[in-house]
């Protein structure tokens, strides 16, 4: 049997790995355009401030594949032939199966010129040997990428402006009064929200609300799904794959480059690392032979910005019937412990559905929150949920308990005593 795997990232490496275990005589290559092997992109950021090495973040060398009997070409592929199972790279080759892992490109929705983006290991390094000889650096962008680098430029000593277009920052993984939590505790970051950029060229940032200047430019206005070799498949945003990572007989596809149906029902883009992996492996397993599936996603995310940890889960409070944000403590009061905020989304008939955490411990509590989603737990079982207690490690009542009261009463309030 001959597998082929187009991409070598999260998806792609994680396929190739999976693919080896279930079938240990199948013959697998993967194609790899960039040359580094797999390595961690959400680690570009620390490579960029210095924190890390590129060679630190790097999981599976070139080198790695070949010891496991995986082929490693470090090439780019020119076209798949799907009907002849054919992957045209430097030479033709046929395949039994094929895993398509392509990832994302950056979005760019206005002219742009002379700026950076981050998507791979050489735009980090690029970004590094500008601020080697910066002093002033504009990120566009204030999702999750733009202030990774936000936060890897102003520990370099750089002064960091940030334009974001929506009305707070981080849009598409916290609510807006947790934004705004967020970015009172952010300090030596000049942030603008409800900022609309025209255009770009090389430092000059012309906007809506006038130009801003610095030495140059990081755009991190999200990513397009890389499918233009699957044109023949069934793509909208992304290739589109079932639970099984399958495109039809024989071609899976997984990563960025995909389209899938999340726990809610919605279509998604794929834009997880931990999706990804977990695409891989299942594309991985049922290319050489298996009958793995996916479970649905519901969009566990977490991160750490400026020291402050940040996690969501779920929907967000515009897609929820009831909602509540409670601060409380990590330990006992008298123990003076860290807070944390939590904030819970609930369905019209009390199921919970959507999380978010800002706080020490954040993506602990929103594990724990993803879990009650998937098994469509009512607020009640949150609320009187039994959780472990000491005085130097739990409060009595912990702060996901005491946020599902709060959101409990909340609901009671409006509907009666039934829900």
């Amino acid at each position: 049997m001959k597998i082929a795997i187009i991409g070598c990232g999260a998806a792609g490496a994680t396929a190739a790995q999976f693919a080896r275990k279930q079938n240990r005589k199948a013959e697998i290559t993967i194609y790899d355009n960039e040359g580094y092997g797999e390595y961690s992109k959400c680690a570009l950021p620390l490579v960029i401030s210095g924190e890390l090495s590129w060679n630190d973040i790097v999981e599976y060398s070139p080198q790695w594949f070949e010891r496991v009997g995986i082929n490693y070409r470090h090439e780019g592929v020119e076209k798949i032939d799907f009907d002849s199972m054919e992957v045209h790279a430097k030479d033709v080759v046929e395949y039994d199966s094929i895993v398509v892992a392509t990832g994302a490109k950056a979005a760019i929705p206005f002219e742009a010129k002379g700026a950076y983006v981050l998507r791979n290991m050489n735009d980090a390094l690029a970004i590094k040997k500008a601020a080697s000889n910066a002093k002033k650096a504009i990120i566009i962008g204030a999702g999750l990428i733009g202030m990774e680098v936000a936060e890897a430029l102003k520990s370099l000593g750089l002064g960091v402006t940030i334009l974001e277009y929506m009305q707070s920052i981080l849009p598409n993984m916290i609510d807006a009064d947790m934004a705004s939590y967020l970015l009172n505790n952010i300090k030596g970051i000049d942030i603008k929200t409800g900022c609309r950029v025209k255009k770009v060229e090389d430092g000059y940032v012309e906007t809506n609300e006038g130009d801003y200047e610095g030495d140059f430019v990081v755009i991190a206005t999200g990513n397009r799904a890389s499918v233009e070799l699957c044109q023949n498949c069934m793509v909208e945003r992304g290739i589109i794959v079932d639970e099984y990572c399958r495109v039809n007989d024989s071609i899976y596809a997984a990563g960025d480059c995909t389209q899938i149906k999340d726990f809610f029902g919605n279509d998604m883009l794929v834009g997880l690392g931990t999706i990804a992996a977990r695409q891989g492996r299942v594309a991985g397993i049922n290319a050489a032979g298996g009958n793995e599936k996916m479970l649905p996603v519901v969009s566990v995310k977490t991160a750490l910005l400026f020291d402050i940890e940040i996690a969501s889960v779920g929907v967000m409070q515009n897609h929820a019937s009831y909602h509540a944000r409670y601060s409380a403590n990590l330990l006992p009061e008298y123990m003076k412990g860290d807070k944390i905020i939590i904030k819970l989304m609930a369905s019209e008939d009390g199921i919970i559905v959507g999380g978010q955490a800002i706080g020490k411990n954040a993506s602990l509590y929103i594990d724990r929150i993803a879990y009650a989603i998937y098994k469509r737990m009512h607020i009640k079982e949150l609320a009187w949920f039994e959780n472990a207690y000491a005085p130097k490690v739990a409060p009595v009542f912990d702060a996901i308990n005491v946020t599902s009261q709060a959101l409990l009463l909340k609901t009671r309030r409006k509907n009666g005593r039934n829900i």
